[in-house]
């Protein structure tokens, strides 16, 4: 289960802080959100979509380099 910090929080041995994020087994997710020291998150996503130029499917800073 995927939860975000509401709290500073120590996992691991790692302080981590408020707004963190951390990908947990449910029963420890579901107590520190019980604690209060969490909330429910959704996974995250690393990957950015690239911007396409609408008519030609060009990448947008491709289409602009050599001008």
């Amino acid at each position: 289960m995927h939860i975000e910090l509401l709290k500073p929080h120590t996992h691991a041995g790692k302080r981590l802080a408020v707004g963190d994020r951390l990908d947990l087994n449910d029963a420890s997710a579901r107590w520190l959100i019980a604690q209060g020291t969490a909330k429910a998150a959704t996974p995250a996503t690393d990957s950015k979509p690239t911007r396409r130029d609408a008519t030609s499917g060009v990448s947008t800073t491709a289409a602009t380099q050599g001008d």
